[in-house]
């Protein structure tokens, strides 16, 4: 096992989780690089707290990314001796994973919500040395809002964490960093935060919110309308219904409309109010209008599921319950689309930042350039599945496939839930026949 992992990290800042140490750091070398947007991050992060629109429409993403994301697997078979006993580099490098701190799909899953609604998210990798061999113990996700990037927008050196005082500089090296990329700069390490699109639609909606229970206040009360003579002053009354008087000894007094409207208002509380016998009071019922704040909630709560890529037809109300039973072809094909980019950069990232130095260290550079790979082991639907047994069965009783292609023998064993038969198996059972 060499003495230090690749990057020259050294042992000891391997170890250390350097967003929660408290040192001094200079850092008036380092070029900080701004985030520029109409909206601020903070903002942003308010919203998707508070807003469960958002929050859904976020973790929807989130949950079909991690569908997308599968499993590591290394295509060198051999077995090495390690200090928990003989495995292959898919069983030692998976092992990591599961004794580390926390699953890595659910690590993954925080970023990418990071990633995609903030547009940009870093986590601070974090080793041990366990039985002479060097592990992963942790990656914990930083806030967003507490670090910046110092370097070139192509070349990030490090970046300032900001929680805690003093700051703490963390190398890029020791970072696992996704981000949305925008269309105007792709190569921005803030990236495009897809929140800044819903954030105007949501802002309306919380206005036409505040708007219909205003309406829901007068649909419920009505307006009272009151008459009253606009040349007329009246004496202004204290507490016990006495007039008020001035220092000379007048009364004080003021405009009859302005005294009736001013009673009045205590009707919105089903108070009683009482006013001069001349003055004409009437009700106007409210006007219902539910249908104008239904149809605008509606849209913007559309727009704000647009904003993600996401269809908001799973969650409309529809006549046998909300939502419909399922995403279709269409719906995964636009989550899919959107989200393709963060995940391609999540598996380098792991690859890169964790996966490498693991294996180089532990079993040198020969795996300098094969890292293996995370890949999805595909459910195929049971439809289609039916509908490719019949037509290789079709296939092969018509000779158009030879019932001695192994790979198409296979492929129908395998959708009927039949083990692959070796070229050996195969060559008996042809000879039994």
């Amino acid at each position: 096992m060499t003495d230090s992992l690749t990057y020259q990290i050294s042992a000891q800042l391997m170890q250390r989780e350097l967003a929660a140490e408290i040192e001094g750091i200079f850092t008036s070398f380092a070029q900080n690089l701004t985030y520029k947007e109409d909206y601020s991050l903070e903002d942003l992060a308010k919203m998707l707290k508070e807003c469960p629109i958002n929050r859904v429409a976020i973790s929807i993403t989130a949950l079909r990314a991690l569908t997308e994301f599968g499993e590591y697997f290394h295509n060198d078979t051999h077995t090495y001796q390690t200090p928990n006993g003989p495995m292959t580099i898919t069983q030692w490098v998976r092992s990591n994973f599961e004794s580390m701190k926390g699953s890595l799909h659910t690590i993954i899953g925080k970023m990418i919500k990071q990633a995609y609604s903030l547009g940009t998210s870093c986590a601070e990798i974090v080793w041990t040395a366990q039985k002479g061999e060097w592990r992963l113990h942790k990656i914990k996700i930083l806030n967003p809002l507490h670090y910046s990037f110092t370097g070139s927008t192509n070349k990030i050196d490090n970046i300032i964490y900001k929680k805690s005082s003093p700051s703490k500089l963390i190398p890029y090296q020791k970072l696992i960093h996704i981000y949305n990329p925008s269309i105007e700069e792709p190569d921005d390490p803030q990236g495009d935060p897809q929140a800044a699109r819903a954030y105007p639609y949501f802002q309306a909606r919380q206005l036409f919110f505040k708007q219909w229970t205003t309406a829901g206040q007068r649909q419920a009360t009505g307006l009272l309308v009151v008459q009253a003579p606009g040349d007329k002053m009246v004496a202004i009354l204290n507490a016990q219904g006495e007039p008020v008087k001035k220092e000379d000894g007048s009364l004080k007094t003021q405009n009859a409309i302005y005294a009736t409207v001013s009673a009045a208002q205590n009707a919105e509380n089903r108070s009683v109010f009482g006013t001069d016998i001349k003055n004409k009071v009437f009700q106007i019922p409210g006007n219902a209008g539910e249908k104008f704040f239904e149809v605008a909630l509606q849209h913007y709560q559309k727009m704000v599921f647009y904003s993600y890529g996401v269809p908001s037809t799973i969650f409309d109300d529809t006549a046998s319950g909300i939502g419909n039973a399922g995403i279709n072809e269409g719906h995964r094909l636009i989550l899919d689309s959107q989200i393709e980019a963060i995940m391609t950069s999540t598996r380098d990232e792991i690859l890169e930042k964790v996966v490498k130095p693991l294996l180089i260290v532990n079993f040198g550079k020969k795996f300098e350039n094969n890292l293996g790979e995370f890949k999805v082991e595909k459910e195929i639907d049971p439809a289609a599945m039916n509908a490719r047994v019949l037509s290789l069965s079709l296939a092969m009783s018509n000779g158009i496939i030879s019932t001695k292609d192994l790979e198409a023998v296979n492929k129908l064993r395998e959708d009927l839930g039949l083990s692959a038969l070796s070229k050996e198996e195969f060559r008996m059972q042809a000879l039994n026949q």
